[in-house]
C-alpha cells in the first residue's frame, strides 16, 4: 500500500468493537440533535396560525394594531428557528426561554391547544438537546480514558517541525457579524427618525373630513378629500386596519399636512423596525461568537509534540467524507461518526526544504518527482493536464469501474488525534483512500462528531457513479456466449401504463392548483413566483416518474420522458443498471437518464416483465456491449403519446391559472 521508505503508521490505543459499542450507547440522542430540529418550531408556527385568533388592540379612534405580546411571541419563535438551525453551543437554553415567553407574554398564546402544544414541543426539544449534550459528554469521557497516554505526531516522531499552518484570523465572520449588527442598529434608528417626523407632521396637520371610497383586496382604503387651503379634490390611500371598515360614502376624519395624510390615531409604529433589527442582530451575534471561538482555538499549538490518539479504520462515504470504524470490526460495518476534512498535508519523498529528503508538506505544494507520491489512477492513460479526474468515471470500461468501485469502498487503518467533541480540531493520519489522494495524508478535521449520512446518501464512495458501470459489467459477463445458436435479443418496449402516463401531469397540476386556491397567499413572491416555481417543479417531478417510455430495437434506444423523446444509437450507450431503486441509463458522452423504478417494480410483480426495470436494464446493457445480440426487429416510431401533449397542457394551464388567480 505504501512506498518502501514511507513512515510507519503511529502506534495508538485501538478503538475496539466493544469500545465502539459503549460509545454508540452513550450517544443515544445525537441523531436527533441536528438542524432538522428547526423544523419543529416551524410546524408549531403553522399550527398556531391555524388555531390562534388574530390578537389586535384597537384605540379610541377605531384603528387596530397587532398586540405587542403576540408579535413578540412570533419573533421569538423565528429566533428559535434560527438558533436551532445554526446549532449554536447554547442551543439547549433556547427552548426553555422561548417557552417562558410564549406562556407568560400577554396575548402571546390564547387557545389551550396552542399553549399546551407549545409546552409539549419545547419540553421534548429540551429533553432531546439535554440528552444529546449529556451523551456527548459521556462519550468524550470514554474516549479520554481510552486515548491515554498521548502519542507523538508523525512529524514529531521524525524530528521535524509541524507542517500544519495555523488558521488565519476569522476576518470574514467578524466583518459579516459587524455589518449585520450595524444594519440591525440602523433599522430601529430609522424607525425612531420616522416616528419623530410623523409626530412633527401630526402636530402641524389640519384636521378635516374626507369621504371613504373603495378598498382593494389588501384592505387599503381610498379616501377623497378637499385640501385645507382649497384647490381640486385629492385622494389618499390609507393602509390602516380598522375596527370597522368605513363603507363607500361614509365620512372619514383625516390629518393633512401638505402631501402627508394620515387617519387620527394612526401613529407611527416603530415595533416592526425593532423586531427586524433584533432578528438581524441575532445572526450577527452568532457570527461574532463563532469568530471568537475560532480566535481562541488559534492560540493553541498547531499539532506540535504529542496528543491523545486512537487507532481506527476509516472508509469514504458517497460524498467523500470519512466514516470512523472500530479497528477490529467488519470493514463494511456501519460508521460510528463522520469526519469532514479541511486542510490536507501529504508525505512527500522529496519534500525537504533542500529537495533531497522526505517531509510532510501541504498537499497542494509541488515537489520534485511528486508522481511517485501518488498511486496510479484507476483508468490507464490518464493525462492530468488534458483530462479532469471526474471524466475517468465516464471513460472507464465496466470492468475498470467494477475494480474501481471495490477499491473505493475499502476501509484503511488510520490514527485520529484529539478525538471528536474535544477542545480543538482533530488530526487524521491515514493512507490514501480518495481519488487523487497521495500514498500518505494527514488532514485537519473539525472538532464535532458528525452523524453518518443515511438513506440514499449513505452509499460507498463514488457508488452513484461506479455502481451502474459495475453492474453493467456483471450483466455483460452473464450474457450468452457468441455462437451460431445464440438468438439475438427481442425488440421490446417498456413503459408505464397508459392511464398513469396520461393522468400524471394533469392530476399533479390539479392538486397544486387546488393548494394555490386554498392557501390564497398575497404578494408577488408568495402569491405568484413561489407557486409558479414549486408547482411547476412538482408537476414535472410527478410526470417524470410516471410518464416514461423506453424502446430498444434494431435502430437503438429511444427514451421518452415527461416532455420529449430522444433517440440514441447503440454505440452511444455506455451502461444501464438498477441501483437503489433507481434505473439509470448512461451514455458515453456522460449524459444520464434516471427513473425512480419503485412503481414499475410493483407493476412487474402484478403484470409481468413488461414493467420490470431489471429486464430493461439487462436488455439495454447487453445490447450496448454485445453487437451480435442486438435486436433485429424495428418497432413503430411513435413514442411519447399522449403524455407529452397532456403534460405540456398541464404546465401551461397551471401557469395561466396561477397568473390569473394572482391578478384577479
Amino acid at each position: 500500500m505504501f512506498p518502501s521508505d514511507a513512515p510507519p503508521l503511529p502506534s495508538a490505543a485501538p478503538l475496539t468493537a466493544a469500545a465502539a459499542a459503549r460509545w454508540r450507547a452513550a450517544r443515544t440522542a445525537w441523531r436527533l440533535d441536528g438542524r432538522w430540529l428547526a423544523l419543529a418550531p416551524i410546524g408549531f408556527v403553522i399550527l398556531a396560525g391555524a388555531v390562534e385568533p388574530e390578537a389586535v388592540r384597537c384605540n379610541a379612534q377605531g384603528i387596530c394594531r397587532d398586540a405587542w405580546g403576540s408579535a413578540l411571541a412570533g419573533w421569538s419563535v423565528l429566533a428559535e428557528v434560527l438558533l436551532l438551525a445554526t446549532r449554536v453551543r447554547v442551543r439547549v437554553l433556547v427552548p426553555p426561554v422561548v417557552l417562558a415567553l410564549l406562556w407568560y407574554l400577554p396575548e402571546g398564546l390564547v387557545t389551550p391547544l396552542a399553549r399546551w402544544s407549545a409546552v409539549l414541543l419545547h419540553v421534548l426539544l429540551t429533553a432531546v438537546l439535554l440528552g444529546a449534550e449529556a451523551g456527548r459528554r459521556r462519550a468524550r469521557q470514554q474516549l479520554d480514558e481510552l486515548m491515554a497516554p498521548p502519542v507523538d505526531y508523525p512529524w514529531t516522531a521524525a524530528g521535524a517541525p509541524s507542517p500544519v499552518h495555523r488558521d488565519g484570523p476569522p476576518v470574514l465572520r467578524r466583518t459579516l457579524g459587524a455589518l449585520l449588527l450595524v444594519v440591525a442598529v440602523a433599522f430601529p434608528a430609522y424607525g425612531l427618525w420616522e416616528q419623530a417626523r410623523a409626530d412633527s407632521a401630526a402636530e402641524r396637520a389640519t384636521r378635516i373630513t374626507g369621504t371613504a371610497g373603495t378598498s382593494d383586496r389588501d384592505g387599503v382604503l381610498t379616501v377623497r378629500f378637499q385640501p385645507p387651503g382649497g384647490g381640486p379634490e385629492r385622494t389618499a390611500a390609507l393602509d390602516v386596519r380598522w375596527q370597522r371598515q368605513p363603507q363607500p360614502g361614509e365620512p372619514v376624519p383625516l390629518l393633512v399636512d401638505g402631501d402627508w395624510v394620515r387617519a387620527p390615531g394612526d401613529d407611527y409604529d416603530v415595533s416592526g423596525q425593532l423586531s427586524a433589527g433584533g432578528l438581524i442582530a441575532l445572526p450577527g451575534l452568532v457570527l461574532l461568537g463563532a469568530a471568537a471561538a475560532a480566535s481562541a482555538r488559534r492560540t493553541g499549538p498547531a499539532f506540535v509534540g504529542a496528543a491523545p490518539a486512537l487507532a481506527v479504520r476509516v472508509r469514504a462515504d458517497e460524498r467523500g467524507d470519512l466514516l470512523v470504524l472500530p479497528l477490529d470490526g467488519p470493514p463494511d460495518g456501519p460508521g460510528l461518526w463522520r469526519l469532514v476534512e479541511h486542510d490536507r498535508y501529504r508525505w512527500a519523498r522529496n519534500g525537504a526544504p533542500d529537495g533531497e529528503g522526505p517531509a510532510w508538506v501541504p498537499a497542494h505544494l509541488e515537489t520534485e518527482e511528486q508522481d511517485e507520491d501518488y498511486p496510479d489512477p484507476p483508468v490507464p492513460d490518464y493525462d492530468e493536464e488534458e483530462e479532469e479526474y471526474e471524466d475517468l468515471v465516464h471513460r472507464a470500461t465496466p470492468a475498470e469501474a467494477a475494480e474501481w468501485l471495490a477499491r473505493a469502498g475499502r476501509s484503511v487503518p488510520a490514527v485520529l488525534y484529539v478525538g471528536p467533541d474535544g477542545p480543538g480540531h482533530q488530526l487524521l493520519v491515514r493512507p490514501g483512500v480518495l481519488d487523487c489522494d497521495p500514498h500518505w495524508v494527514a488532514t485537519v478535521v473539525a472538532p464535532a462528531a458528525r452523524a453518518p449520512r443515511f438513506g440514499r446518501r449513505s452509499g460507498r464512495y463514488r457508488e452513484r457513479d461506479l455502481a451502474v458501470a459495475a453492474l453493467t459489467a456483471e450483466t455483460v459477463a452473464a450474457a450468452p456466449a457468441a455462437g451460431p445458436g445464440t438468438a439475438p435479443l427481442a425488440a421490446r418496449r417498456w413503459e408505464m401504463p397508459l392511464p398513469l402516463r396520461a393522468a400524471a401531469g394533469p392530476l399533479a397540476a390539479l392538486v397544486v392548483a387546488t393548494a394555490v386556491v386554498l392557501l390564497d397567499e398575497d404578494g408577488w413572491w408568495q402569491g405568484l413566483l413561489h407557486p409558479l416555481w414549486i408547482g411547476s417543479a412538482a408537476i414535472l417531478a410527478c410526470a417524470q416518474t410516471l410518464s416514461w417510455q423506453v424502446v430498444a430495437d434494431r435502430r437503438g434506444l429511444r427514451v421518452a420522458t415527461a416532455l420529449r423523446t430522444r433517440s440514441y444509437r447503440w454505440a452511444e450507450v455506455s451502461a444501464a443498471a438498477v441501483h437503489r431503486n433507481l434505473l439509470t441509463i448512461r451514455l458515453h458522452s456522460g449524459r444520464e437518464f434516471s427513473f425512480v423504478c419503485r412503481p414499475t417494480g410493483r407493476l412487474a410483480e402484478l403484470l409481468g416483465d413488461r414493467y420490470d426495470p431489471q429486464a430493461l436494464a439487462r436488455t439495454v446493457a447487453t445490447a450496448a456491449h454485445r453487437p451480435d445480440l442486438r435486436p433485429e426487429q424495428a418497432l413503430p416510431e411513435r413514442l411519447g403519446g399522449p403524455q407529452h401533449l397532456l403534460n405540456r397542457l398541464a404546465l401551461t394551464g397551471y401557469a395561466v391559472f396561477t397568473v390569473a388567480h394572482y391578478a384577479l
